[in-house]
């Protein structure tokens, strides 16, 4: 896989690189992104993660570390996962890095959510203020509606926009994008 990322690096130079995880997938692409910057393969500025119900990937010593890397991160949770809540606080070492994206509903098109701390990835504001009897299995497969699992079996075949009239909703845009995008 190194001899395949480097060719796509040196073929796309100028291409931005956003490493994409559900569940531990997830972790993976966290993991990933880290040692591609912290060994220099490419900088920060052509980074982004964005994971989906990610457990907790390593310890405090790693997730300051990773947030030191200053890569754009979307940790996305959905309302009551069970999966970013393990392994648990209580007892472990384990702890989130930056910075989760929360969706305490049922993550419909135009549902709002939480930006939550960017100086920590334990905030108790978001998903870590869930009562832990009512985090559930059925949010950790189900985002944006989706079985998650079958989604990505099948290809993610609806990833283009859903509807052209999201595209033209200029405010839909402008708030999707303020954790989506960002300038290059």
């Amino acid at each position: 896989m190194r001899n395949d990322f480097y060719a796509l690096k040196n073929r796309f130079p100028n291409y931005i690189y956003i490493f994409v995880g559900h569940s531990v997938g997830g972790s993976l692409a966290s993991l990933t992104a880290s040692a591609v910057v912290s060994t220099g393969v490419l900088s920060e500025d052509k980074i982004s993660v964005f994971t989906f119900g990610q457990p907790r990937t390593g310890d405090k010593y790693f997730a300051d570390g990773f947030n030191s890397l200053e890569i754009q991160t979307s940790r996305i949770v959905h309302k009551n996962d069970i999966f970013p809540h393990l392994p648990t606080l209580t007892n472990s070492t384990y702890f989130h890095h930056r910075q989760e994206i929360w969706y305490n509903n049922d993550m419909g098109i135009r549902d709002d959510f939480t930006t939550c701390s960017y100086e920590t990835g334990e905030d108790p504001s978001c998903s870590d203020s869930i009562d832990p009897s009512k985090l559930n299995i059925k949010d950790h497969k189900y985002y944006y509606g989706r079985d998650f699992v079958q989604y990505g079996i099948s290809g993610c075949p609806d990833l283009v926009a859903s509807k052209k009239s999201d595209l033209e909703d200029s405010k839909f845009v402008e708030k999707r994008s303020k954790h989506f995008s960002r300038n290059f």
